[in-house]
């Protein structure tokens, strides 16, 4: 790569940080996590069943995804904390997918819907990777801080 090709790549990551569309991914993205962590609050028994029973290990595991999406879905729309939210939400991703798209081993009537919700996911990795680096951007509660 050419030195001014260089320098002009890094110009544009520098200018990432107070790009919208850092702002843009936030917004696309929180209200999955929101929708999601609501869901699970409202049918919290059907959660837990589903992770391993209504009590025990199900319900804690229920709470935490629970927990999980609710908060760093908050910290995501403001901008709070939003590097460690997407690293914490970019795990959690990897886990649930791996967990509940693996469309290898789904059955042959599933495995299309499964493999377009494992990619999805993977897009949402992409931007739960970007924010986690670059942070939340200038239009943030705590834009200042970058974290």
């Amino acid at each position: 790569m050419s030195s001014s090709t260089h320098t002009a790549a890094n110009a544009g990551a520098a200018r990432l940080p107070d790009s919208p569309v850092l702002l843009f991914a936030r917004l696309a993205i929180a209200p999955l996590f929101l929708y999601s962590g609501i869901g699970k609050l409202m049918a919290f028994s059907a959660t837990a069943g589903r992770l391993g029973g209504a009590d025990g290990i199900g319900a804690v595991l229920a709470a935490g995804a629970t927990a999980v999406e609710l908060g760093c879905g908050i910290a995501l729309l403001l901008g709070l904390l939003a590097r460690p939210a997407a690293v914490i939400l970019f795990l959690f991703t990897i886990a649930a997918t791996l967990m509940f798209h693996n469309f290898w081993t789904a059955p042959e009537a599933q495995v299309v819907t499964q493999t377009i919700n494992f990619l999805k996911n993977l897009g949402l990795l992409g931007a739960l990777a970007m924010i986690a680096v670059y942070g939340p951007g200038s239009y943030a509660v705590n834009a200042g801080s970058r974290s």
